[in-house]
């Protein structure tokens, strides 16, 4: 009689754990999704971010800078030819004094 009333606890514990074990995996899976959409949503965002950016005005190349460049480039060709330009006249000179040392 004691037994009666005592009731065993391995029928309700196993479907308990299979219950929440079932729980657990669709909460994974339920999480993986969220994060999945979350991070396709910061991509989006970080894209329209980014290209609403470059529509601005004061984002837009500095005309200055521009400049800059066009004469950097401009110098740097005159660098160019003057290196050229030197190394001829040492080529020259060098030969000069091979003809001086010679004719003496």
């Amino acid at each position: 009689m004691w037994n009666a009333g005592r009731e065993t606890s391995s029928p309700g514990t196993e479907l308990s754990e299979n219950q929440a074990k079932k729980e657990k995996e669709r909460l994974i899976k339920e999480l993986q999704l969220i994060t999945e959409e979350r991070n396709d949503l910061r991509d989006r965002l970080r894209f329209l971010t980014e290209r609403s950016m470059k529509k601005r005005s004061h984002f837009r190349p500095n005309p200055y800078y521009e400049d800059l460049e066009r004469m950097e480039e401009a110098v740097m060709s005159i660098l160019h030819n003057l290196e050229m330009e030197n190394t001829e006249v040492h080529e020259n000179n060098h030969k000069l004094k091979k003809e001086i040392t010679f004719s003496r």
